[in-house]
């Protein structure tokens, strides 16, 4: 799929590792320094800190511990005391082996009472510290944490969408088009190959009209294509179908192509309708970015979906207008099509020179190869992507 340079920058991009990268550079950076200028004094400072804090959060887990075994050993862990520990305790078992490391440099240092005592006051603010929230995750760091764990609302959406939906209905599109024009004879409609993708609107308000009307009156009902049946779930012979959409141009010109909503977006508009699932409009248009990049995604890595769809972003909420655009869907739809017939039609100049174009100078000749042939292998589909060019589809 083809992303637009205009739209596709709202798009979050995964996060990386930087914060990491950095937080670890400023402490090495920090800890040799006063290696270099330290001396006996501060080796012992060094450790009281660092043991202090490892206690902390040894304890911490403690803590934890106490919830779980006493409330949710039986229904979060299947009793499984071996699960209870790796929830409670992140990474045990280093954390285990830096406190004995600097529990033998504190021997080897023969720490004071008063230094065992800083250790004690380290142990005790950094519990009350987490008691309070204070040394609680921020919330960038449950976002990615929620992000690489697929923990998100967009991401079930997506693939709820995907598996109950697209996966289904994408790979059979191109014969219901075909058994449209069957029964039809309309040689006019859907006969690009541009115009049989499924194009899938994605409002970044979430809000779902029940007829595209509604949003523009230059996008109109053309017909349905004809039902697509599969047994799916217990339900023998469930209906699935398109809908075809003419849609106007400011010079009354009109093209028609497959066009609907992405319809799992509704539930995401309706939680933050409702107060009780605790979703702001601001975290609904966060959630219905994750779930286009999410979305797109899956559909790129499915050799079934890939290259029948084209996913449209629809500026609707994230970017209020003084006075909004009548025609944004037509606009949005057009250009897409637009674009899409400049990149599967577009043919290069013929190369011009001596021998380009012209016929044989002499007559052909066969030419024998002493090498052994080589395997035949059926053609890989490969797809390149980047947001600067258009995308191409190789056959190695």
């Amino acid at each position: 799929m083809m992303r637009q340079e205009g739209t596709w920058r709202l798009v979050p991009r995964p996060r990386g590792q930087l914060p990491a990268y950095c937080a670890g550079a400023v402490a090495i950076v920090v800890l040799l320094g006063l290696c270099l200028w330290g001396n006996r004094e501060f080796c012992k400072q060094v450790v009281i800190a660092g043991l202090g804090t490892a206690l902390g959060a040894l304890l911490q887990g403690v803590c934890l511990l106490a919830e779980e075994s006493l409330h949710h050993l039986e229904t979060r862990y299947h009793s499984s005391l071996p699960r209870m520990l790796r929830a409670c305790f992140s990474k045990g078992l280093l954390l285990l082996g830096v406190i004995s490391a600097l529990v033998l440099c504190a021997g080897s240092l023969q720490l004071e009472f008063k230094e065992w005592y800083a250790v004690a006051m380290t142990i005790g603010f950094s519990l009350l510290l987490k008691a309070f929230g204070i040394l609680s995750p921020s919330a960038v760091e449950i976002s990615e944490i929620c992000e690489q764990r697929k923990m998100n609302v967009a991401h079930g959406l997506a693939w709820s969408f995907y598996t109950g939906y697209l996966r289904l209905v994408l790979p059979r599109l191109e014969a219901s088009i075909e058994e449209y024009h069957q029964r039809n004879g309309k040689s006019g409609i859907l006969q690009q190959r541009d115009s049989r993708r499924l194009h899938i609107l994605i409002p970044l308000s979430a809000f779902i009209p029940e007829k595209l009307e509604e949003m523009d009156t230059r996008v109109r009902f053309y017909a349905n294509l004809p039902e697509i049946i599969i047994d799916k779930a217990g339900v023998r012979r469930r209906v699935y179908k398109h809908s075809v959409y003419s849609v106007q141009d400011h010079q009354g010109q009109v093209q028609h192509c497959v066009v609907e909503c992405a319809t799992p977006l509704q539930t995401l508009y309706h939680m933050s309708q409702d107060s009780s699932a605790g979703l702001s409009s601001e975290e609904r248009c966060q959630q219905v970015l994750l779930f286009l990049r999410t979305l797109h995604g899956i559909l790129e890595d499915s050799v079934e979906c890939r290259n029948r769809f084209r996913l449209i972003i629809l500026e609707d909420a994230c970017e209020q207008e003084a006075e909004p655009d009548p025609h944004f869907l037509s606009k949005a739809i057009l250009k897409q099509l637009r674009q899409e017939e400049r990149e599967e039609y577009g043919v290069a100049p013929p190369l011009e020179g001596p021998g380009r174009g012209e016929p044989l100078s002499r007559e052909p000749t066969l030419m024998i190869s002493e090498d052994l042939p080589n395997p035949l292998r059926m053609p890989v589909e490969t797809y390149d992507w980047s947001p600067t060019q258009d995308n191409c589809i190789r056959l190695q």
